[in-house]
């Protein structure tokens, strides 16, 4: 990993969520899933907000060189549990706590010195970026 290398994979990573949340922003009542129970733009955020947060917490574990944090439940377990949690939230709330873990995960990944750069750290880091962020849009396109 160089400098070069990390600065287009947050950029693409900004490309793509800002792409998401222009859909989220646009529809944001509507069922977004067409498969599985219903997704509005505040579950979507929610979900990504939680998931960042763990996201972040297994980069600096990794990076710390510290054990990784493990969920209590496989990630559609997690998903439930998190929607049904997160069902209390107004669109608001999801999408500044989804605002405030995108940004923590950005100081997370820029905090990662460049020699602490593996093909580890990279799948962990890309665990919750641009094709995730796709996958949503893919769900909602598909519509």
């Amino acid at each position: 990993m160089n400098a070069e290398v990390l600065k287009t994979m947050i950029t693409i990573d900004l490309i793509v969520w800002d792409e998401l949340t222009l859909l989220l922003e646009k529809r944001p009542g509507e069922n977004l899933h067409a498969a599985g129970p219903p997704w509005t733009s505040r579950d979507v955020y929610a979900h990504f907000a939680r998931w960042f947060n763990h996201n972040n917490s297994l980069i600096e574990a990794y990076s710390a060189g510290r054990a990784l944090p493990r969920l209590p439940a496989p990630a559609e377990e997690m998903n439930a549990l998190w929607e049904k949690e997160d069902s209390v939230l107004t669109l608001d709330e999801a999408r500044r706590k989804a605002g405030v873990a995108l940004a923590s995960r950005f100081a997370a990944i820029e905090a990662v010195p460049l020699e602490k750069w593996d093909a580890e750290l990279q799948r962990i880091v890309s665990y919750d970026g641009a094709m995730h962020f796709a996958a949503h849009l893919n769900y909602i396109v598909g519509e």
